[in-house]
């Protein structure tokens, strides 16, 4: 068919109706496809001027068809509508998409490169070689007029995606014939070649410029809305799923609402006021952070100078040529001076105190001479000679007292004490008798205690023997057992650890490479009550020591000259062997673990050997039965041969050593609380045996002292008696009284007297060794300090000494600082004092450094300042800083962000309050026309009518904004004080931060799209009414709820209109543009439903290029125009269109 018969007879009068107006309608004509998906070469697809039906089978080519328009009206962003693009999501035409170079390159399939084993298409052109496409739409006006958009592809062979497809977009006043297009192509489709095959042809270089033209030519939307109607017949051509009728309108018809542009302008003007709060808060955080660096720097200072006065001092220097040890010199020197001549005070005074009581002594004992001359005038022989007896009878009880007191320290201990009858000494010591009869008690019974002490070391002997000895050696062996088991895995004894540990340093290889079977093998979790039986099984094989096959004959002969303790088994094995699989579970081998190593699989194949692999049974019962069989207890049996019973209790099968260190813990645990125990009873032992020695003391000392030596009670008689008798004698003579009297006064007299000038003979011998010490002291010190100012090295000046003074007296006190006796301590806790100030006064420089530097860094991190350093000896700098941010520069900064928080207004809140509201309107005011088109349009079976209502919502953070607006909005800053200009801002930074975009994408709204889209605080709905009547018989939100046909019914109207609407054609009788293309259109609908849709788009004046599958043909046939057939050939993948008319039979004659 030629581009001339195509285009004839497009617009017959009996198929379109005179318009009532003027408008101009294009309808497409004739789409040419040049090397497009599996059309190979040039296919035309005529269109009827009304309804064109496009059918196959799935995949010939229906929506390649349909895509090629979409590929040349619509931008190069927007995604094929192919229905093998339905379940692909993703970015426009990208990979794993039909997208524009698979359909120029003809890609039917993919499959795997044999050699590569990566996915390769499968393409009907291009392979290895340039090729190029071409799609033309010719548009035809209702007045003749004819119209071509043409795109052309060239498409190098190393294209590997779309972009580097090249491609060219032309117009054109006429048809253009694309079988005349390859003449261009080796040209690339240069402008000039084009231009000499279609004279007129104009290039676009870009889509912008080329849908100028197109939406200017063919009347594609109104006041510059071209764009938006396109992407709008892009959306109904893709046949998107609609949930509901607010969905479907805000989707179609509503645009971006004009409050999100009014948001941006407040955002910008609030930003300059944002960036003066921004600038002072960053001079008021430098002040936070700088403002401690004074003090700081002055505790630094304070901390130097207080070091350069003790290093002054010569604290941490040796010897005397130091100030600090020359002020200690002279001040010891001066208290010294000071206590000699106190010293030599206190030597004059006692000599004149000693001379006095010298001549005090000598006249008292002249007068005692005196008195006892007269006395014995008088007399008083008698007397004297009963005083002597009397005193020496004292001197005697003395004496017995003694003796009966250390009798008593033997004896007294006794009583009170358990098991214990202490001998009744008190009472025996009253008579001679009494003590004979205690003395024979006590040779008895230390004979008795002699023999118990035997019997109780006997006893004391056996149980160190045969009870402690035994458990101390145990518990030894247990201590060093768990020790060994600390320092590695596994649960092997020591003894063949040690054993191991030898051989491996005779033979050179390591522990590692020796290991026994028990350190390769574990009880299942899972399986621990196993645990008995198969160490009872493999407790042998456990035991074994492997050694690598290749290295057995070396190991055998480094270790033959070895003398090991013990025997050690060992058997050589083949490394990695492979394992053999997952064992029985009722078997030795299905309980156990295997330890990833070289050896596992040698290991596994050992114990699944029919000699060991044993079937485990619960009971003694089971064990009738073929084969190797063990019960949980631990007995064997394999046939009739049986065995019961471990060598060994401990166990020794695991990786880990934490159960058998904590089964040791329970046995040292065991032994501990055993010798507790025993010694407990050797502690009785010897309890009872002490006592046994401390009675048998007592009774040895009753028995070797003799009456006499303890009769007390018999001196103290005596006594009695010869004090009466010299009572007696004094009773009948008063002057002997008298004289007796001051006998008695001038004996006390010269004894106190006697005493005094003893204390003084004392003192003056202590003073005068005292003034020797001092002198000596005074001299060697005086040499010292000499020795320091004839060298004239050491100075010290006034302030030192007084600083010095300061210090002694601090570090002496509460003790006296002027102490000689404590001077030598007052000296050591001065050096203390100093060092220790040393060490303070270096910590707080280094701990102000540290401080200091740490702001530094902090600043320079936070603000850049590459020409600051970050130490102390930037200082000066940052008080430089701080100083300038206290004098003006935060001051500034405050005034300058008040006056503009003073001068903002409500004024750039106002445009978006408006937008708010009129933004809401413009959705109301957008009914109208719509509802218009559809009163136009009978719906339904019944022909009622369409209309859209429109609800407000009113959501509670949407009011709340509102409220928040309006008050922002009024406000004024002007005379506000300074912590309400705070809040103020805060206010305003809460709500201007709802406006702002989300820095992070998310899937759903954001707040801002909640508060600034208007769309979102309305509510679309569709209502069908009585045309006369106006009742509402229905109204339809969701269409869900509704049948596939009354829904795809529905969407039409809706979409018709608004389509109108977006053409800008709602005031016309008719559309200018009138094609609309619906890939896979009304396939849920019958016939019925499907001609009532059909004839609503029709009614609203559009064209119709519906593609549709096979089963679908017969629903949509009888509306349709034009039938045409797609079939592809399934051996070369290539399509073609076949036209379907109806058979029109010939009238009979």
């Amino acid at each position: 068919m030629s581009v001339d018969e195509a285009v004839s007879g497009l617009f017959a009068e009996e198929v379109v109706a005179v318009p009532a107006d003027d408008t101009v309608q294009w309808r497409a004509s004739l789409l040419q496809l040049v090397n497009w998906g599996g059309f190979g070469g040039l296919t035309t697809v005529p269109l009827a001027g009304e309804a064109t039906m496009i059918s196959g089978a799935s995949g010939v080519g229906k929506s390649t068809i349909l895509d090629a328009y979409t590929a040349l009206m619509m931008p190069s962003d927007t995604k094929f509508n192919g229905a093998s693009n339905d379940a692909v999501a993703g970015r426009a035409r990208s990979v794993g998409q039909r997208n524009l170079l698979s359909y120029l390159r003809g890609a039917v399939d993919v499959i795997d490169d044999p050699k590569t084993g990566r996915p390769v298409e499968k393409l009907l052109r291009g392979k290895g070689a340039d090729t190029w496409g071409a799609v033309a739409m010719t548009f035809v006006s209702d007045q003749g007029g004819r119209f071509t958009a043409l795109r052309t592809y060239y498409v190098p062979r190393r294209a590997a995606r779309s972009s580097d497809v090249h491609m060219q977009m032309w117009t054109h006043e006429g048809t253009l014939p694309l079988d005349k297009l390859e003449a261009a192509v080796p040209e690339k489709f240069h402008a000039n070649t084009l231009k000499k095959l279609f004279p007129g042809i104009r290039v676009h270089r870009t889509y912008a410029e080329f849908s100028a033209v197109l939406h200017a030519r063919l009347g594609i939307g109104a006041n510059g809305d071209g764009g938006k109607a396109l992407r709008l017949l892009a959306r109904i051509q893709a046949g998107n799923q609609v949930r509901s009728v607010d969905e479907l309108y805000k989707d179609m018809v509503l645009e971006r609402p004009a409050t999100y542009a009014a948001a941006d302008r407040a955002i910008e003007h609030f930003d300059d006021l944002d960036a003066a709060h921004a600038a002072m808060r960053t001079e008021q955080q430098k002040l936070e952070l700088l403002e401690p660096i004074t003090d700081m720097y002055e505790r630094r200072t304070a901390a130097a100078r207080r070091l350069d006065e003790l290093d002054s001092y010569g604290i941490t220097q040796a010897g005397d040529q130091t100030p600090l040890r020359y002020w200690l010199l002279r001040t010891h020197l001066r208290l010294i001076e000071s206590a000699v001549a106190a010293n030599r005070d206190a030597r004059a005074a006692t000599v004149q105190a000693l001379a006095s009581a010298q001549a005090a002594e000598l006249q008292l004992a002249g007068d005692l001479d005196a008195a006892k001359e007269a006395h014995r005038d008088a007399g008083g022989g008698d007397l004297q000679r009963l005083a002597a007896l009397a005193d020496a009878e004292r001197n005697l009880r003395v004496e017995r007292g003694n003796r009966l007191a250390e009798l008593e320290d033997r004896v007294y201990p006794l009583i009170g004490l358990p098991d214990i009858d202490p001998p009744d000494l008190e009472a025996a010591v009253e008579d001679a008798g009494a003590f004979t009869v205690l003395q024979e008690q006590a040779r008895e019974r230390v004979v008795a205690g002699e023999k118990e002490q035997k019997r109780l070391q006997a006893e004391r002997e056996t149980v160190l023997r045969e009870q402690q000895f035994p458990l101390t050696q145990e518990q030894s062996v247990l201590k060093q057992e768990r020790a060994s088991l600390e320092s590695r895995a596994g649960r092997v004894p020591s003894y063949l650890h040690d054993l191991r540990t030898a051989v491996a340093r005779a033979s050179g290889l390591s522990v590692d490479e020796l290991p026994f079977v028990a350190e390769l093998i574990d009880v299942a979790p899972e399986e621990a009550r196993w645990r008995t039986a198969v160490e009872t099984v493999l407790g042998g094989s456990a035991r074994m020591m492997l050694v690598p096959l290749d290295r057995l004959q070396d190991f055998s002969s480094a270790i033959d000259e070895l003398r090991l303790p013990a025997r050690l088994t060992f058997q050589g094995v083949e490394l990695d062997l492979p394992e053999t699989g997952p064992s029985d579970p009722e078997r030795i081998a299905g309980k156990l673990l295997f330890k990833d190593s070289p050896f596992a699989g040698w290991v596994q194949q050992h114990v699944e050997d029919p000699s060991r692999n044993a079937l485990c049974v619960a009971n003694a019962a089971d064990l009738d039965g073929p084969g190797f069989r063990v019960t949980l207890a631990g007995q064997t049996r394999n046939g009739r041969r049986g065995a019961h019973g471990r060598n060994d209790v401990r166990n020794i099968i695991g990786f880990s050593s934490e159960d058998a260190i904590a089964e040791i813990d329970a046995q040292l645990v065991e032994v501990e609380s055993r010798l507790a125990e025993i010694d407990g009873r050797l502690a009785e032992l010897g309890r009872r045996s002490s006592l046994i020695d401390l009675q048998r003391k007592a009774y040895d000392a009753i028995v070797m002292v003799r009456f006499d030596d303890v009769d007390v009670a018999g001196s103290d008689r005596r006594i009695a008696d010869l004090e009466e008798r010299r009572a007696a004698i004094l009773a009948s003579d008063d002057r002997l009284q008298v004289l007796q009297a001051q006998i008695d006064q001038l004996e006390a007299d010269l004894g106190q007297a006697r005493k005094e000038r003893f204390s003084l003979d004392q003192r003056k011998d202590q003073l005068q060794d005292d003034q020797r010490e001092l002198y000596d002291a005074e001299d060697t010190i005086k040499d010292r300090v000499f020795a320091i100012e004839d060298a004239g090295v050491v100075v010290l000046d006034e302030v030192q000494e007084a600083a010095l003074a300061a210090d002694f007296a601090a570090a002496a006190a509460p003790d006296d600082p002027e102490d000689l006796d404590r001077f030598n301590n007052n000296s050591q806790r001065l050096g203390e004092r100093l060092r220790t100030a040393l060490a303070d006064a270096e910590a707080e420089i280094k701990r102000c450094d540290e401080d200091l530097a740490h702001i530094f860094r902090s600043y320079k991190f936070t603000w850049e300042s590459p020409n600051l350093g970050a130490t102390v000896e930037s200082y000066a700098d940052y008080a430089r800083i701080l100083d300038d941010i206290r004098g003006k520069g935060l001051a500034d900064r405050h005034a300058e962000w008040r006056r503009r928080l003073t001068e903002w207004s409500g004024q750039d809140l106002v445009p978006l309050l408006g937008a708010m509201s009129s933004s809401v309107e413009e959705i109301e005011d957008r009914l109208e026309p719509i509802n218009a088109i559809l009163r136009r349009l009978e719906f339904g079976a019944s022909g009622d009518r369409l209309r859209i209502r429109l609800r407000r919502l009113a959501p509670a953070h949407v009011q709340a904004f509102m409220k928040d607006l309006r008050e922002l909005s009024t406000g004024t800053t002007s005379e506000l004080k300074e912590e309400d200009l705070e809040r103020r801002f805060a206010e305003l930074s809460r709500f201007m931060r709802q406006l702002r975009r989300s820095e992070h994408s998310t899937d759903g709204p954001t707040e801002r799209d909640k508060l600034l889209d208007v769309r979102r605080h309305v509510e679309i709905s569709a209502e069908r009414y009585d045309f006369l009547s106006g009742e509402v018989r229905a109204t339809y939100r969701t269409l869900g709820e509704k049948s596939g046909g009354e829904s795809q019914e529905l969407v039409a109207f809706i979409v018709g209109s608004a389509l109108r609407f977006r053409l800008g054609d709602e005031m016309r009788s008719r559309p200018r543009f009138a094609p609309v293309f619906l890939d896979e259109g009304f396939v849920k609908a019958d016939s019925e439903f499907a001609g009532r849709a059909v004839q609503a788009w029709r009614g609203l004046g559009f064209q119709l290029i519906i593609g549709v599958p096979l089963d679908k043909v017969t629903g949509l046939e009888p509306h349709m125009d034009e039938l045409l057939a797609i079939t592809k050939n399934a051996q070369t993948h290539q399509a073609w269109i076949t036209p379907i008319s109806d058979v029109v039979e010939a009238d009979p004659e």
